[in-house]
């Protein structure tokens, strides 16, 4: 058989498992993961799509593998959609915890005037620092996010966390000594 004709079978049998699959495959989308009815589709549409451009062996399946087949290409797919669901949910409520937490830094003085004069030296040592660096100190120590969460957000390893947030607070304590804070430790 020429490849035209063997192009042409596979994308005939493409087109009746999407006749026969197409909405019991948005079923299981629907049973198995937390979306609504439009991402489902889109799920198995992307799914019969990446069959079409990948699925050179499809033609030879059976309709019990070529559901297998399908059911695991939506799977992946899901996962695909609902961690980029999740990423872009993650950054904006970074980006949220950062503006709220800008007004409310350090709150250790009674005095009101020496109170605001050290907020604001502390504001500007911190917009010193690297942003992936700052969002850590905001995230660890004025929301209390543990270094497992911080990870989670920033799609990096807790030890990764461990390790910037002890850079981070050796760079914050470098600028404050400069600016005329003094290090009590010493």
């Amino acid at each position: 058989m020429d490849k035209y004709k063997q192009e042409k079978l596979r994308l005939q049998k493409i087109e009746q498992a999407y006749k026969d699959f197409h909405q019991v495959l948005i079923a299981e989308v629907l049973k198995h993961y937390p979306v609504n009815q439009y991402t489902a589709e889109d799920i198995v549409q992307t799914t019969f799509l990446r069959v079409i451009k990948y699925g050179k062996d499809f033609a030879d399946f059976d309709n019990t593998s070529a559901f297998r087949f399908l059911y695991t290409i939506s799977k992946y797919v899901a996962y695909d959609v609902l961690k980029d669901e999740i990423t872009d949910y993650n950054k904006k409520e970074i980006e949220h915890i950062i503006k709220t937490c800008a007004d409310s830094m350090i709150n250790s003085c009674a005095n009101p005037e020496f109170l605001y004069m050290e907020r604001t030296l502390v504001q500007e040592a911190i917009k010193k620092l690297p942003d992936n660096y700052s969002t850590i100190l905001y995230l660890y120590y004025y929301h209390g996010y543990s270094f497992k969460e911080i990870g989670l957000f920033l799609g990096i390893k807790p030890n990764t966390v461990a390790q910037r947030c002890h850079y981070v607070r050796q760079k914050l304590k470098e600028i404050l000594v400069k600016e005329g804070f003094h290090d009590e430790r010493n």
